[in-house]
């Protein structure tokens, strides 16, 4: 149901928490680190802000992560840097690609039935390459509306916001939980690309989308 009677059914207060879900995606340690302190903790805050309302409303939230033992189809472009540097890396210290600590599931069932993880092989952008997320979040959650933030911006947010609007969910991008190596391309991408098929808003407001109907 609309949330008041000023809200559209292309803009995302005009969900409900039931029909709202947040996807954290790709915040591993080795992209994390990556950033500078300022920005570090700003995109720190601003995710444990998101990931505490969506589980005090009850919004289910699902951590897209990749699959580091599974190799990227040979037809991916990364194919040959994946033996040569990325996959070398990962068995030397596979700490590099666990999720951030502060973000992760909580241990046992305390994390609850409303948040779950879903993998992805590498290569791909979009976290639907998973094949069960589509009919995770539509048929069995009843999601309409998604959530993103993630690591980095031209990457799985980018795949993941464009594929979540053709497969038509209102697709809102926060932007202090989003990060890019490139600055500008992160700006040209938040300011230009992205506003054109998707919501791009601060964390308050994202916030406010989820909190109970």
């Amino acid at each position: 149901m609309p949330r008041n009677e000023t809200t559209r059914p292309n803009q995302p207060a005009y969900y409900g928490s039931s029909q709202t879900a947040l996807l954290v995606m790709d915040y591993l340690n080795m992209l994390v680190d990556m950033m500078a302190s300022p920005e570090r903790q700003a995109l720190i805050d601003s995710v444990n802000l998101l990931l505490a309302t969506a589980r005090k409303n009850k919004v289910p939230i699902i951590h897209c992560l990749i699959d580091t033992s599974i190799d990227p189809p040979p037809t991916s472009k990364i194919y040959e840097q994946w033996f040569t540097v990325n996959k070398p890396a990962i068995e030397a210290n596979p700490e590099l690609v666990e999720e951030y600590a502060d973000f992760a599931p909580p241990p046992g069932n305390i994390a609850g039935p409303l948040e779950s993880v879903s993998h992805r092989l590498p290569g791909p952008r979009s976290a639907f390459i998973n094949k069960s997320l589509l009919p995770f979040l539509r048929e069995h959650l009843g999601v309409k509306s998604l959530i993103l933030g993630g690591i980095g911006t031209s990457g799985v947010v980018l795949g993941t916001a464009l594929q979540g609007t053709d497969e038509d969910f209102i697709v809102t991008v926060v932007e202090d939980a989003v990060w890019d190596p490139n600055a500008q391309v992160n700006r040209d991408l938040l300011d230009v690309v992205l506003p054109v098929s998707a919501w791009v808003v601060s964390t308050e407001e994202a916030v406010g989308y989820m909190k109970r109907d």
